[in-house]
């Protein structure tokens, strides 16, 4: 029988036990987590990403947003009248003229067509716009277009449109009051006139002709000076 020595017997041991142990170490080891979704990092580095969310991104959420009427930009102004000014021509039919006196946000017009039709007219002129009504109810309505004003006359069921222009001195609106006679005169820009002498007793004829610059006229042997309409007259 073959015997083995003491140290060959040690040294078996010894390996025995170091391979035993190895084997212990490595079952007892944690085991890495894998699979499809996993993440690496550990909750404490993903809590730690969270809290140190940039600033800025904080508050831009925190900002309120401006609503709509604190946005918007406010609607511009239209046109508006002179402080006094008037304004005269033809309809666009050329059958009858028209002027218009403003004085602030009042206005006095004459609508006449040089032979049998012609009326005074009183009214508003605010944010310009015109209305203007005459007594026997016939109506203008215009608005301001940079220095000229678009509008239509109703006569009853005749609707008349124009275009006219600021009237500078010496056109422009004249009249006078006589006894048993009223004259108006309209002076166009271009020199011509068209005016009605409409008396008391409800007859008329064409106005005499005016010179504005020696206004002085004569009227059934009076002496009479038309004056240029102003917007707030009591026509």
């Amino acid at each position: 029988m073959t015997h083995r020595s003491p140290l060959v017997t040690l040294a078996g041991l010894v390996v025995a036990f170091a391979i035993f142990f190895g084997i212990n170490l490595a079952n007892s080891a944690p085991r890495q987590a894998t699979g499809p979704g996993y993440s690496s990092a550990s909750p404490s580095a993903s809590s730690q990403s969270n809290q140190t969310e940039s600033p800025s991104a904080t508050t831009q959420q925190a900002t309120p947003t401006a609503s709509p009427s604190e946005t918007a930009t406010a609607e511009p102004e239209g046109d508006q009248f002179p402080e006094k000014v008037v304004y005269a021509g033809r309809t666009d039919d050329d059958s009858t003229a028209i002027a218009v006196a403003v004085l602030g946000d009042r206005a006095a017009a004459y609508v006449c067509d040089g032979r049998n039709v012609e009326f005074w007219m009183r009214g508003s002129a605010r944010d310009g716009e015109l209305n203007l009504r005459a007594k026997n109810g016939d109506t203008v309505e215009a608005k301001l277009e940079g220095s000229t004003i678009d509008g239509t006359i109703e006569l009853g069921d005749e609707k008349l449109e124009f275009t006219i222009d600021e009237a500078k001195r010496p056109a422009g609106l004249y009249r006078v009051r006589g006894s048993g006679y009223t004259i108006g005169w309209i002076v166009l820009p271009d020199g011509s006139q068209v005016g009605i002498e409409a008396r008391d007793d409800g007859t008329s004829t064409a106005a005499p002709k005016l010179d504005p610059d020696q206004p002085d006229v004569e009227v059934n042997g009076e002496s009479v000076t038309p004056k240029p309409v102003e917007g707030d007259e009591d026509i």
